[in-house]
């Protein structure tokens, strides 16, 4: 079942501070069932962020990013073909990467004074190996943009299951001197299986379900301000 929010964020500074700024934030995964002891499901993850000011001012730079997956999230990454972030730095591209290392894709646009937008911004995301998780960014106008974005997941707690931490590389935060970029969309779906010694296992699967999944978002903007987003969608045991 898809999630059926997309809210605005609360900052960590005082709201009056930046009352026009808002990060949208949505994760759905679907299906929405949890896998068992006996069966394994596999769970397709799409993602959406953008940061906006409804006052007609430059939004905000984001410098980092971290999404948080519902608790008993696992990445099996170490069961897929990898793409080390080096070849994709080297080659500045993903065309040379295992067919089965690209898991998801995806679009984003940008937002510069003046204003000037870049809308043709499109996303690969490759297994990195083990926990490392590879964005590749790229666009030709109004900037050629080939940029790849290192992720890097890690177990969580609490509600969580699982936290992607993504830095921002400064030449996205800011493609020329005093020209700051802010990140209005980027879309992702991740997801993906491969059969292991006769068993169908996903890239990414949920092993808990109590009736709902949680997930949030944090970003760190530039200014040093921290927008937290909080979502939820309803589950089942598979």
């Amino acid at each position: 079942m898809s999630l059926a929010l997309m809210a605005a964020a609360a900052l960590a500074l005082p709201a009056a501070a930046n009352a026009t700024v808002s990060q949208d934030f949505s994760l759905s995964a679907k299906p929405g069932k949890a896998s068992t002891a006996t069966k394994k499901v596999p769970i397709t993850l799409n993602f959406s962020t953008g940061t906006k000011d409804d006052s007609g001012a430059q939004p905000p730079t984001t410098s980092k990013a971290a999404v948080y997956f519902p608790a008993g999230s696992v990445y099996n990454g170490n069961l897929f073909p990898k793409c080390s972030a080096s070849s994709i730095d080297a080659a500045k591209s993903t065309d040379d990467c295992p067919a089965k290392s690209i898991i998801g894709s995806g679009k984003a646009a940008g937002l510069a004074p003046g204003p000037i937008t870049q809308n043709d911004l499109t996303i690969k995301v490759a297994n990195g190996g083990g926990s490392n998780v590879n964005l590749f960014v790229e666009g030709t106008s109004p900037l050629r943009i080939q940029s790849n974005l290192a992720g890097k997941m890690t177990k969580a707690t609490g509600d969580f299951g699982l936290k992607l931490s993504v830095d921002i590389p400064q030449n996205l935060q800011e493609p020329a001197p005093g020209v700051p970029v802010a990140i209005t969309l980027f879309q992702v779906k991740v997801g993906g299986s491969i059969t292991k010694n006769g068993v169908k296992r996903g890239l990414i699967e949920v092993n808990k379900c109590n009736g709902t999944w949680k997930s949030k978002g944090e970003f760190t903007y530039k200014t040093g301000e921290v927008a937290t987003v909080g979502a939820s969608q309803k589950c089942s045991k598979g």
